[in-house]
């Protein structure tokens, strides 16, 4: 199974999952290994929700142009 998570490639292999960045960078984690990760995305699920939300609000912004004279 792939899915693609922002600019990760995600595949689920018989020892583990594997994440694999665009720039080549590869995790092979271990089911304990990608449980863990799952756990601790639970606990900050909350605290992940309002930084993806403060970041949405500063890409909205739009700047005047400013001239320097």
């Amino acid at each position: 199974m792939d899915a693609i998570i922002g600019r990760y490639r995600v595949h689920v292999e018989e020892t583990g999952i594997v994440l694999k960045h665009q720039s080549g960078i590869c995790f092979d984690l271990l089911p304990d290994e990608a449980l863990g990760i799952l756990d601790f995305i639970k606990a900050y699920r909350q605290t992940l929700i309002m930084m993806e939300r403060n970041t949405d609000a500063l890409k909205s912004i739009v700047l005047d142009q400013y001239d320097d004279q």
